[in-house]
């Protein structure tokens, strides 16, 4: 372990989410801010899309974490690939709405009930779906939007929260009758090169590092290879300190981010 090589009281580039190393960039306040405005308005429908790696769950997450929970209900789905019926069922059983059967009116009933219960308690209801692009047909789609006819006087009874990669928009839009009810598309692209810099410089410190080791040429080598994906710099920089304490190394530098490109591609 480099722990001790490095002055380090915790690992820095771990891929589980911590809150102590969230880092936010300009793009990421705006995209926080504007989803909970839409939340808060009760908008009805969200898409959130970026490409792989770049932190899009980690967003969504902290955005319903810092919800007030006594007004929010909410149900995050993190496996999507399920049909009309499935994803129904998983709905109501992150919702906790005691209902088992296999009958779709049934379940709808049920759902509406308690969204109505919510509305009547003066609390919001979020069904958030992250991967949503792997939803595998067009007829879970449809289920999900027809939830949004869900509606009592002016407002919706519920928020739909589609989170996913760029496949997710082409999808909807090849879905009418869902874009349509979309009043919100977000996309988060990658870091830029002073952002991957900062990125890699607030998680040092976050893990305790007090002493500058990262030079100005090996933050701008981290963007190059990484393209400012937060998913690969994590790895890229978690390789990069564990092979410079093999070598003794005291400084982090381009030349030891090329070795660890080469010694260990990715």
């Amino acid at each position: 372990m480099y722990l001790d090589h490095w002055r380090l009281a915790d690992f820095p580039f771990e891929s589980v989410a911590d809150p102590i190393y969230f880092f936010e960039a300009e793009q990421q306040r705006m995209i926080m801010l504007d989803m909970t405005d839409a939340v808060m308005r009760r908008q009805g429908a969200i898409m959130l899309t970026g490409d792989i790696g770049c932190g899009k769950s980690t967003i969504t997450q902290r955005v319903l974490l810092n919800l007030p929970e006594d007004r929010f209900d909410i149900a995050f789905l993190t496996y999507s690939s399920l049909g009309p019926l499935e994803m129904l069922r998983e709905i109501n059983l992150q919702l906790g709405v005691d209902v088992d059967s296999q009958d779709k009116n049934e379940l709808l009933h049920a759902l509406q009930d308690h969204l109505s219960a919510n509305a009547s308690a003066g609390r919001d209801t979020i069904i958030c779906i992250d991967e949503a692009q792997s939803i595998p047909s067009l007829g879970t789609f449809e289920e999900l939007r027809l939830l949004l006819n869900f509606q009592l006087g002016n407002r919706f009874l519920l928020t739909l929260l589609f989170v996913g990669q760029p496949e997710l928009k082409r999808r909807i839009d090849k879905l009418p009758q869902l874009h349509q009810r979309i009043a919100l598309q977000l996309h988060m692209g990658p870091l830029s090169s002073r952002d991957t810099t900062r990125y890699i410089l607030h998680r040092l410190r976050a893990a305790g590092n007090r002493r500058p080791i990262l030079s100005k040429q090996a933050g701008n080598a981290m963007y190059r290879h990484t393209n400012g994906v937060p998913r690969r710099i994590n790895h890229l920089a978690d390789r990069c300190l564990l092979l410079g304490m093999r070598k003794g190394a005291t400084r982090w530098d381009s030349k030891l981010v090329t070795e660890t490109v080469e010694a260990y591609p990715f």
